[in-house]
């Protein structure tokens, strides 16, 4: 019995390694397919195609958008720095802010009947990733004798670097997040408010992003009720 309990553990363990080995070896197949085979066509020539893609739901909303123009410069050396290259672009870019609807809960709303207004406060605003489109270039030059292709692939890469580097501290500004807040603001109480109206509740709503003080007047805020139990006195 005991031999036949040791040759089905055996046998359970070699089907663990197996599956193990056939999933390590999808994996590897997938990431070296997306990110290193190349498709060609019947001439044996690469084309242009749609590698992979994925498609994911998303419960933020757009608040604002900032564009403009970004100014990026790299360098580089060959030959123990007697070879000197620089590289300057400038690119239109662009970076969006978005609040992140899908954590909001309950007690998040708050109801101040005797104004008849209610008190939201979400998720404070998030800069999302800057797009550099260099597709666009208004300025591309490169100094330097006769560079190699292999230091002119490093410029790019520290040049677009240094350029999503900047528009990010540029959205990070606090007069551009005071902004996109304002903005946000405004646009979470009209789609509040128009959710309330078009229910046949006329309330005023006004919307407060984490981290913003609350209002030092208590006699001007009954927050001593959150939403659901506003809702339970209401059943």
């Amino acid at each position: 019995m005991a031999d036949r309990l040791t040759g089905v553990g055996r046998l359970l363990v070699s089907l663990a390694i197996a599956g193990a080995i056939v999933v390590a070896t999808w994996v590897g197949y997938r990431h070296y397919t997306e990110h290193y085979a190349v498709t060609t066509d019947a001439d044996g020539l690469a084309v242009a195609r749609v590698v992979a893609g994925r498609l994911y739901g998303s419960n933020e909303l757009r608040v604002s958008h900032l564009s403009g123009t970004v100014q990026s410069t790299a360098a580089t050396t060959r030959m123990f720095g007697w070879l000197k290259y620089v590289r300057l672009i400038k690119a239109p870019y662009d970076v969006d802010y978005f609040v992140a609807l899908g954590s909001l809960r309950p007690r998040d709303f708050r109801y101040d009947e005797r104004r008849r207004t209610l008190l939201v406060e979400v998720p404070d605003v998030v800069v999302g990733t800057p797009n550099v489109d260099e597709s666009r270039v208004t300025l591309d030059t490169t100094s330097g004798v006769l560079p190699t292709r292999a230091a002119m692939a490093e410029l790019q890469k520290r040049v677009s670097a240094k350029a999503t580097d900047v528009v990010a501290a540029k959205a990070r500004e606090p007069e551009n997040l005071a902004r996109a807040r304002d903005n946000g603001r405004a646009a979470l109480e009209r789609l509040f408010a128009g959710t309330l109206e078009a229910a046949g509740l006329p309330v005023r709503v006004e919307v407060r992003f984490a981290g913003e003080p609350r209002p030092d007047n208590r006699d001007r805020w009954d927050m001593t009720r959150s939403l659901d139990e506003v809702l339970g006195n209401s059943r």
